[in-house]
Formats: C-alpha cells, sequence, structure tokens
C-alpha cells in the first residue's frame, strides 16, 4: 500500500506532476487500485481526466510564477536573461563552471584544466599533479586556487618550494595571475601562525617558502628551534571539517618527499594535516612498480595507501576498470570484452560494492550496442570509479601538445692546436694518476677539474694559478653542492675507494708538465693560449655568421662555471657582440631586469647564463642554445633546453648547439650517450632518479687508471647501452602506469565544449553585470572607458556606493584589496589586457574582487534578515540572426532549471531545453545551451513579442520542456545518489583508518616517552587519543547525514527566441 503524506479523496484539491510541475489540476475525490499502485482521478481542464499514480502527484498552491508570467505574456529583454545568468555564475557554487578559465594572464590550453577537474571531483581535497616539465604545472595549481577562492572563499595559501624556485613563483603568480605573495622564512611563518591561532588573526594571505627553511625530522618538545615550534603547533592543530590554518597547501618539486625516512617528507606531513587542501607537483614520470609512487600518494592519503601491500592489492584490483575504460573507447567498442573486464572488476573488495560499477554493468546488459551519448556517461562512470585516477595526474607533452616544437641539433668541431692538446693530455693523465686509491668525494672534485678544463681551459688554468691548484687539484676545498649541481648526484663523503689498482695502464712519468711554473711565463703562455683559443674561435665564428643573417636573433649560451662565463663576457664584448651574464647568488632583482634588458633590446645577442643562475627563469622568445659545455648528467642537458622547450615557445624549432672536442675521451662519450637517448631531438622528461646511478658509473669509468683508451671506451659502450635500453623500459614502464590516470580524448573535448559554451565568466559579462547594477541602483557611478587603452576603464561610484561598498569590505576580510571606496580606480576586467596586470594603480574586476562580492550581496545577502535590492525578471522574449547561432530560422521556447544536488559532495549546474514552436523535438542539450547563451550575449529585445505567438502554444512547448527536464534530473538524481553512497563508504573506511593511525602513532609516542622516561608529557597524547576517538565519531555521524541526499530543481528562467 503506498504511503499517503496528504489524502488524495478530499476533491478539489490543486496537485500537480511532480516530474512536470507546469502539469497542474484538481482532485475529484476518486481513486483506485492498480498492481498494488494507488491511483488519482485528476481533473487536467475540459476533455482531460486521468488517472495518475499517487506517488508522482504533490500538492500545490498558486501557479507558479514563471509560468504565470508566460501566460501574461510579460516578457524582459537580453540584459534581463544575460543578468539572470550572469548572476548564477558570479554566486561561485556552479559545478560545471570553470571560475579559473580565462582567469589569468596565460594562453588557453585545453589539458591544464584537467588536475581542476579531478581535484574539484577528489572526495580527499589532494592532487599530484605529475606532468612533463615545461607544459605549465605552476598555472595548473594557481587555477585550483582560484576555484577554491571563488567556490569556497578560500584566503590562505602556502607555497613551499626548493629555495631557488621561490622567486619563480613570486613573479610567475603575480605576472600571470596578479596575486601578491610574500616570500617568508620559518621564523616569520612561526609569528603568522601563532597570530592566527591566537587572535583568530583571518587576514588572508599567500606565502612561499622554501622546502629546506621548514624541513625537520623531530619536533620534541626539549627541542627549542624555530623549526621544531612550528612543527609542534602544525602537529597541534590539524585540519577539520571547520577548522584549518592553511585553506591549500602547494608542494613543488614533490620527489623530494618520496622518502618516508626523510626531514622533507615529515614536513610533508605536517602540512597535509594543517590544510583543508594539498597539491603536489613533481615532474617525475610515474611507474607503477615504483616504490616513489606509492610514497607520493601514501603522502597524499595515508587513509588509503597506509602500506604497500595495499596498494598493490588496489593496483590489480583496478586493472579491469582501467581495461573495461580502454574497451569502451575502441572504434567500435568492444562491448563483450567490456561486459567481461566489467564483471571481473566486481568480484573484487573493492568494487563490489560500487554501484557505479553495479549500474554499468546493468546498463551493457541491455544490449550488445551502445549509443554514442550513453558511452560517454558509462566512461564517466568507469573513470569516477578508478581507485587512482582520483589521486593524480599526468600530462605529457606528445599526447597534449599538437605542434610540438621540433629539437635541431648541430655540432661544432674543435680541433686542439698542438700546445692544448699538450695540454689536455697531460691534466687528464694527471687526474686520472691522482684518483687511485681516492674515496668516491675526491674522485668527483678531480672530475671536477676535467670538466673545467674541457669547459674553458683558458679560464681554467687563470683560476687554477689564482687558487694555487694547478699542481695538486685536491689542494682547493669544493662543497658538496657544487658537485651536486655540476653532476646532479647527492654525494656523501664515503669511505669506499673506488679505484684500489696501482693503476696498471698509468705511468706517472708519461707526460711532461707543460704548464710554466714561473708568473711571468705563465702570463705569456696564458696570453698565447688565449689569443689561440680554438674552442671560442668557432663559437665566435658561428655567432657573426648567424647575426649576419638575423641582426635581432637571440642566444642563449649555457656553462657551468662562472669562469668561463666571465671569460666569454669580456671577448664576446670585445668582439662587438653585446652580451649579458646571469649566475647564481645574484639578487633577484638584478637579474629581472637583465632579463627584461635581454627580451627587449634587439641589439643585446647573447644571455650568458650558469646552470643555477637559470634555474626558474623561461626564455621561451629565444630559439638559440648554445651548450658551451656539455654536463655529464642527461637531466642536467634536459633541464638547460627545458628553459627554451616549453610552453609558449613559438618557433616551430629550436636550434641546440654543441661542441665537440676532436680526439678528447669524455667528448666521445657524451656525444655517444646523448646520441643514443635522442636528448636533442626530444624530451626525455624527468628521469634523474632512473639514468642516475647508470650515468653515475659512466662518469666513473672515464677516471678508472686500470683502462687503456681502447678499453674505457669499450667499457662506455657498454655503459651507455644499458643506459639507453633502461630508459626505453622506463618509457614502457610509464605508458603502462600511465593508464591508472588515463584521461580519455572525451575528457578535453569536454573541456574545450566548456570553454566554446561559455562555461566561465567572459569579461564582458562582468562588464555587463556591473553596469546594469549601477544604472539601476547607484546611478551617479561614472565608469569611462580610458583613452588610448583599450579594455581599461576609470570607475568613480557614487557618494553613497563608496560608503556601502566601505561598510561591506569592513564586515569581511577579501584576499583581493580595493580602494575603489576612497577615490576613482582605472579597472579592467580581461587579464589579458597588455600592461594592466601586477600594475599598482589597476585592479583586476574578477569574481574575487570585492566590488563583485558586494553586487552579489545586494542580489542575494547572505543573512535572512535581509532583504535584496534587486530582482531580477526571468522570462523574456530575444531576437538573434541564424548567422550568430547557426540556428535555423523560427521561433523557440526555452527553459532553464537549476539543478541542485547535495551529499558528501556538492552539485549545482543549470539545465537547458529548447524547442521549436510547431515542433515536438527538443533541441540537444549542447545546442540549447549554447543558443541561450549566445542570446544573453548578442540578442536584442523583440518588442511584442505576445502579438507574434499563440501564447498556449508557448505554454505547451514550455510544458514540454519542463517535462523533459524533470526527467533528466530524476536522471541525475539516480546517478548522483549511486556515486554518493559509494563515496560515503570510501569516506567511512577512510574516516576508520585515519582514525586508527593517529591512534597508533600516539601510543608509539607514549611508549616512546615511557622508555626515555619523559613521563609528564604522557598525558597531553593520551588526551589527543580520546580526542581522535571523538572527532572519528563526529565524522562518521556526519557522513550518515551525508549519506541522505537532497535535491531539488528550480525553474530559474524562460522566454521566447526569434531567430530570423
Amino acid at each position: 500500500m503506498t504511503e499517503q503524506s496528504w489524502n488524495p479523496t478530499i476533491p478539489n484539491q490543486q496537485v500537480r506532476l511532480r516530474r512536470n510541475p507546469g502539469k497542474r489540476g484538481v482532485t475529484t475525490g476518486q481513486t483506485r487500485e492498480s498492481a498494488g499502485r494507488l491511483l488519482v482521478l485528476i481533473n487536467f481542464g475540459p476533455n482531460e481526466k486521468t488517472y495518475k499514480p499517487y506517488d508522482q502527484l504533490e500538492p500545490c498552491g498558486e501557479p507558479e510564477e514563471i509560468r504565470d508570467l508566460l501566460e501574461a505574456a510579460r516578457f524582459g529583454n537580453p540584459d534581463d536573461l544575460r543578468r539572470i545568468l550572469t548572476f548564477e555564475k558570479i554566486k561561485g557554487d556552479l559545478t560545471n563552471i570553470f571560475y579559473s578559465m580565462e582567469s589569468s594572464n596565460t594562453d588557453f590550453y585545453a589539458y591544464q584544466f584537467k588536475p581542476v577537474l579531478k581535484f574539484l571531483d577528489s572526495p580527499v581535497g589532494r592532487l599530484l599533479i605529475a606532468d612533463e616539465v615545461g607544459l605549465g604545472k605552476t598555472i595548473e595549481s594557481m587555477y585550483i586556487w582560484k576555484e577554491l577562492q571563488a567556490r569556497e572563499d578560500a584566503r590562505r595559501l602556502l607555497i613551499v618550494c626548493p629555495a631557488m624556485l621561490r622567486d619563480k613563483w613570486l613573479t610567475d603568480i603575480k605576472n600571470r595571475f596578479n596575486f601578491d605573495a610574500t616570500i617568508i622564512d620559518a621564523k616569520h611563518l612561526l609569528e603568522a601562525t601563532q597570530s592566527f591561532l591566537q587572535r583568530g588573526n583571518y587576514q588572508p594571505f599567500i606565502y612561499i617558502t622554501s622546502l629546506e627553511g621548514l624541513r625537520i625530522k623531530k619536533w620534541d618538545e626539549d627541542i627549542k628551534s624555530t623549526r621544531a615550534e612550528l612543527a609542534r603547533l602544525l602537529y597541534d592543530n590539524q585540519a577539520n571539517t571547520e577548522f584549518s590554518i592553511f585553506d591549500l597547501v602547494i608542494i613543488d618539486e614533490a620527489h623530494y618527499l618520496r622518502n618516508p625516512e626523510t626531514a622533507n617528507n615529515k614536513l610533508a606531513q605536517l602540512l597535509r594535516d594543517a590544510s583543508r587542501h594539498l597539491v603536489l607537483l613533481t615532474a617525475t614520470p610515474i611507474q607503477i612498480r615504483s616504490n616513489n609512487l606509492y610514497q607520493l600518494l601514501k603522502l597524499l592519503s595515508p587513509e588509503d595507501f597506509f602500506d604497500l601491500s595495499t596498494f598493490e592489492r588496489m593496483l590489480e584490483a583496478n586493472k579491469p576498470v582501467v581495461e573495461a575504460l580502454r574497451l569502451i573507447w575502441k572504434n567500435p567498442p568492444d562491448i563483450s570484452a567490456t561486459k567481461q573486464s566489467v564483471e571481473k572488476a566486481r568480484q573484487s573488495y573493492y568494487f563490489s560494492k560500487s554501484l557505479r560499477i553495479k549500474q554499468v554493468s546493468e546498463e551493457l546488459a541491455k544490449s550488445n550496442t551502445i549509443e554514442p551519448a550513453s558511452q560517454v556517461r558509462l566512461a564517466q562512470l568507469l573513470e569516477s570509479s578508478s581507485l587512482f585516477g582520483q589521486f593524480m595526474t599526468r600530462s605529457r607533452k606528445r599526447e597534449v601538445m599538437e605542434k610540438r616544437v621540433k629539437r635541431t641539433a648541430q655540432t661544432l668541431q674543435v680541433e686542439f692546436t698542438s700546445q692544448e692538446k699538450q695540454v689536455y693530455d697531460y691534466i687528464t693523465h694527471k687526474i686520472r694518476f691522482e684518483s687511485i686509491g681516492k674515496q668516491k668525494f675526491d674522485i668527483f672534485r678531480l672530475l671536477a677539474r676535467q670538466r673545467q678544463m674541457t669547459s674553458c681551459m683558458v679560464a681554467a688554468l687563470k683560476a687554477w694559478k689564482n687558487n694555487g691548484v694547478i699542481h695538486d687539484f685536491l689542494a682547493g676545498n669544493d662543497d658538496e653542492e657544487l658537485l651536486y649541481e655540476l653532476f646532479g648526484y647527492e654525494l656523501n663523503n664515503e669511505s669506499t675507494t673506488i679505484f684500489n689498482n696501482q693503476g696498471k695502464n698509468i705511468k706517472k712519468a708519461t707526460y711532461n708538465c707543460p704548464i710554466p711554473e714561473n708568473d711571468s711565463e705563465f702570463q705569456i703562455f696564458i696570453n698565447n693560449f688565449e689569443k689561440n683559443d680554438t674552442k671560442y674561435k668557432q663559437l665566435v665564428t658561428f655567432l657573426q655568421r648567424e647575426l649576419r643573417n638575423k641582426p635581432q636573433e637571440k642566444f642563449v649560451l649555457f656553462a657551468f662555471y662562472r669562469d668561463t662565463l666571465t671569460y666569454l663576457q669580456k671577448r664576446l664584448t670585445a668582439d662587438g657582440i653585446n652580451n649579458c651574464l646571469i649566475i647564481g647568488g645574484m639578487d633577484r632583482q638584478d637579474k629581472q631586469e637583465i632579463l627584461a634588458e635581454f627580451q627587449s633590446n634587439n641589439t643585446c645577442s647573447v644571455l650568458l647564463s650558469s646552470e643555477v643562475g637559470s634555474e626558474g627563469i623561461d626564455l621561451q622568445f629565444c630559439r638559440f642554445i648554445i651548450n658551451y659545455d656539455l654536463p655529464w648528467n642527461p637531466m642536467r642537458v634536459e633541464q638547460r633546453i627545458g628553459r627554451l622547450d616549453r610552453l609558449g615557445q613559438k618557433a616551430n624549432k629550436i636550434s641546440i648547439i654543441n661542441f665537440s672536442l676532436k680526439d678528447t675521451i669524455e667528448e666521445y662519450v657524451l656525444e655517444k650517450l646523448y646520441t643514443r637517448i635522442k636528448i636533442f631531438e626530444e624530451s626525455i622528461g624527468d628521469l634523474e632518479e632512473i639514468l642516475g646511478e647508470k650515468t653515475e658509473a659512466l662518469i666513473l669509468e672515464f677516471l678508472n687508471p686500470n683502462l687503456n683508451e681502447n678499453e674505457l671506451i669499450l667499457e662506455a659502450e657498454q655503459t651507455i647501452n644499458a643506459i639507453a635500453n633502461e630508459l626505453e623500459q622506463q618509457r614502457k614502464l610509464e605508458n603502462e602506469a600511465m593508464n591508472l590516470v588515463a584521461f580519455s580524448d572525451y575528457i578535453l573535448s569536454s573541456i574545450n565544449r566548456s570553454r566554446s559554451q561559455g562555461r566561465w565568466l567572459r569579461p564582458e559579462e562582468i562588464k555587463a553585470f556591473i553596469e546594469d547594477f549601477f544604472k539601476l541602483q547607484y546611478p551617479g557611478t561614472v565608469i569611462t572607458p580610458v583613452r588610448n587603452q583599450q579594455g581599461l576603464f576609470d570607475i568613480k561610484l557614487s557618494d553613497e556606493a563608496k560608503i556601502d561598498l566601505k561598510i561591506f569590505c569592513n564586515q569581511r576580510r577579501f584576499s583581493t584589496q580595493t580602494r575603489l571606496y576612497n577615490q576613482a580606480i582605472s579597472c579592467f576586467f580581461d587579464p589579458k589586457i597588455a600592461g594592466a596586470i601586477g600594475k599598482l594603480n589597476h585592479e583586476l574586476l574578477d569574481p574575487t574582487h570585492p566590488l563583485i562580492q558586494w553586487i552579489r550581496h545586494k542580489y542575494a545577502p547572505e543573512s535572512r534578515t535581509e532583504e535584496g535590492t534587486q530582482n531580477l525578471q526571468p522570462v523574456s522574449a530575444s531576437r538573434i540572426s541564424s548567422q550568430e547561432t547557426e540556428v535555423e530560422p523560427g521561433i523557440y521556447v526555452y527553459v532553464i532549471h537549476r539543478w541542485e544536488l547535495s551529499g558528501l559532495r556538492k552539485e549545482n549546474r543549470l539545465a537547458y531545453k529548447v524547442i521549436k514552436l510547431g515542433d515536438s523535438n527538443s533541441f540537444s542539450d549542447e545546442v540549447a545551451e549554447a543558443l541561450v547563451n549566445q542570446t544573453a550575449l548578442c540578442g536584442q529585445q523583440r518588442p511584442n513579442a505576445n502579438n507574434l505567438v499563440e501564447l498556449e502554444q508557448v505554454l505547451n512547448h514550455y510544458d514540454k520542456c519542463e517535462e523533459l527536464l524533470q526527467e533528466a534530473f530524476a536522471d541525475a538524481e539516480s546517478e548522483f545518489e549511486a556515486e554518493n553512497t559509494d563515496r560515503c563508504n570510501v569516506q567511512e573506511s577512510s574516516a576508520r583508518a585515519y582514525a586508527r593511525r593517529k591512534q597508533q602513532e600516539y601510543e608509539e609516542r607514549i611508549q616512546r616517552f615511557i622508555a626515555e622516561g619523559k613521563l609528564t608529557i604522557i598525558r597531553a597524547d593520551e588526551g589527543r587519543i580520546k580526542k581522535v576517538q571523538q572527532d572519528l565519531n563526529i565524522i562518521l555521524k556526519n557522513i550518515e547525514l551525508k549519506r541522505q541526499i537532497t535535491t531539488s530543481n528550480p525553474t530559474l528562467a524562460a522566454g521566447v527566441i526569434f531567430i530570423e
């Protein structure tokens, strides 16, 4: 028997169809039962009495206002429609709107919104972004921050990166997003955190700090350092649903966190637990057999990836889902094999209770064919069910860049003079001999001398003479950091002796020293050496030839050694080739000014740069890179090329110029290696971890005194082949791993569709929204275009508007500041306006700006005690040409719904239906959305619309649109409920696992304190264990509440469009 909430036997009650509220009638008092269902006889009007199932009916009062307005032909105009749509976007809660799209001074690339989609869909609010070098991970992470600002009013962002990248972050987010950030150290971060906790100071901030400056392994009470105090503060104030110190933490170069025993990893755990959201950035390839991927995923969500065996079981269980996704996207789809994979997945513990996987299974069982729309929907269900996809994303250049920059290599052959060859042979022999019996650290010190000589012999000899090490290469001081920068490996002072044999192939007396000891003789010697520097001659000849062909050409020359660079600067200047120099340790402002001068000055041809000096700079405006010396580490070469071969490079190809020193073993080895791994032809990605060990072996072989030249070359060939084979194997492994994060092509297509459909806030929409508001509410406000500056407007508020805006701002703390309530300000709506972004006296008016927030508040106050000052007209009649819409001429009825679904997450979106008068078929959702949005943007008012249409026909089509939207909403409810149940199950499991982990952690601390005799501080951890259980109970209660979804689908707007 149907449960009754109202009595259907009472006549003359107004009712409506639940799925079609526009379909209204009155009860007759008559009912009957059929197949266990209660049917009610409803009078819908003349000649229409029919029985309807009781559960499809609901009582209603007066007719809906929008239908009433349509019936009364009270049509507004396209401005009303645009105002409604813009307001809905500005409210900041539409799930299918990108608030970050076109919100910065960047070019649009669809793949950069993949992480945004992943993040917004993440149940844990954490994501690993592992894009290849040069694809814009900084931009992607800032898009996520923009979304959080718009959707959650996020205000506190902490960016953690290696110290050398802090300036780049500061400059990039200012120039691209107009964000003002502050570089901060541990002391000032501690003070800011204490202020926040003690005084509830919710002052917005974006802080940039270094990984090196914060990291710490232990933070017990007896450790008194600033870092330890900060760590304790973070540890004691972990984020929950009501509170967090940070809204978002971004950690760059996250591969430094992969070792769970390091201070870096411990710091990341503290920051993760103190922040509402976490984003990790790394360019290291994802490999499923790598322990490093497991460690990074464990850092993101220790509740899901709490041990390696669980990770491996999840990998195995996830394979059928990945396979099903691949099969359903085959052309044509392999339905039979997809069914088998889905059924295999359902046998797993992880998917046996998944309603989404069950839904896919039931859908596939209906037929052996599949429609394109169903194909997309099932793929989305499979994608969202993946155990790994929600935690990470990776894009590779070869997959996302349609026009990849071509790399071309050119080698300049250098043949030594007899004097140069004599010096080279002597020093090489001496270094190899001195390596006998030395430990690893000293071996690399000797190698550094060898590399310095092949970089620039003149500069090396001068430097050695000045430092007194010309006859004892181990006499000077070389720190580990310098050797790390040179070779790319962390060199601990190991006690292991590398070459124990006494050097059967090396005899000390083989070469006489050709370098004079007497100072005056040395000066004559070095002057002659400089005059006949064959390597420099090749360089200057090449540059002069290229500059004759194109005088404005730009060249970036890399060399590792500072002495090489200063030598080249002096000689190039003397030869009339303008140049500038950047090296490590320079002031940030000085470096920026030098780079700006190099980019803008057409007469400055060459940028001389060291490895450290180039960290964090982008040189996409150049197409020539000159490797004056070649690093031994392939990743150092890739990083150099990556300064040019990155997002924004306009040239079709970049030229890589290398030097080949004839008859030198190390240059032979390097040329062979780099040719074999094709580093000068294509990006090898960030493979330092993969190539490191074998490349180190190759370096050490060069100094092995037990090998003669032929043996050395043979050994090197074998090592090079091993490196190349390892690289190929790792690429295969990564291709396999990419299936974990496979974002099918339809995702990129959907992002592009979102952009073309206007699912973002266009500058012209915001401008019109502001102008409409002031025209209606504060007519004394003046908005005037700035002369000779397109897109820039001077805004002077009326006195009343200034007062109201200032009161509003004083009541809130905005991450974006404004001076509009004090004076007239030059404002712009498009962040791509040349020269506007970043200027102190200009303000970008986007959804996070206080002015927009104030207007939004005026339309819909947060407080129920306030009333909005402006009502929106929901019904309009517009006209637009068929050329602007690509829709055939005719009269069309449209209806817009706002769908609201709430459970563990919220989903709010606008839904559209359009039907042509005289036709019963509706447009596809995409065409309907495009037509309505284009009309709002470009349409004009259609006067006397009520005289041009039959209102009864319009109402019939309106009802049909309503009915179709109701049916679609019912389907959306079912899918959302299935997803919500799955997410609640996962969330509950994760919450219980988190509580177990924290409890175990505190219990282990208590046992350690007991062992150490620190009994006085045990009580605090006992209290923490109780709090963990209390927090778990609250979380479980909230999850139980969220299992019951709430939904609504109010009609937002409707009207008529005349296409002419």
